[in-house]
């Protein structure tokens, strides 16, 4: 991921089950095709910049190994978990190595994905409810999705500055 952390982190087999993007075919390349559906998805509703701070994360298994590490798409980093024995893993891997878990969402239904982005204080959003904020909104727009924080840069507390103020002065 551009050598970044993602700002917006979907569980992405288990959005598009909760989407209507599966389709009703269950041909060789069903999976293949709701797959791209979604990623279209994603990419006519979130921003430019919010695309190039997401990262999809779907099952290697259910791609029957063909499809391998990641690749990028308008900016989306869509990674199938090959070295994890599921998705579920990758993405708590992800979350808990996260540098600012706080200017993180997770998209994901599973509860094991939310306890986990909720201990870091990540914000944890269901699946459900964030393919119906997009739907409900203008193509291209991540506002009313709650998203337009994420395409701002960090932003660090008077706490937090207090505190490496004094980290970094008493280490001179």
């Amino acid at each position: 991921m551009n050598q970044q952390d993602p700002r917006l982190l979907i569980d992405g087999y288990n959005l598009l089950f909760q989407s209507n993007l599966v389709g009703k075919g269950r041909g060789p390349k069903w999976l293949d095709v709701a797959r791209a559906r979604l990623i279209t998805f994603l990419e006519q509703h979130l921003t430019p910049d919010i695309c190039k701070t997401t990262q999809v994360v779907f099952d290697a298994s259910s791609s029957g190994g063909r499809l391998q590490g990641s690749f990028s798409s308008a900016g989306i980093e869509i990674t199938f978990a090959n070295e994890h024995p599921e998705a579920d893993d990758l993405l708590e891997y992800i979350i808990r190595r996260h540098s600012h878990p706080k200017n993180l969402r997770v998209v994901s239904s599973d509860q094991r994905i939310r306890r986990c982005a909720r201990a870091r204080r990540a914000e944890s959003v269901d699946s459900e409810s964030f393919i119906r904020q997009l739907e409900s909104q203008p193509q291209g727009s991540a506002r009313n999705a709650g998203l337009e924080q994420l395409s701002e840069e960090p932003q660090l507390s008077n706490t937090e500055v207090d505190y490496w103020l004094r980290e970094f002065e008493g280490g001179s």
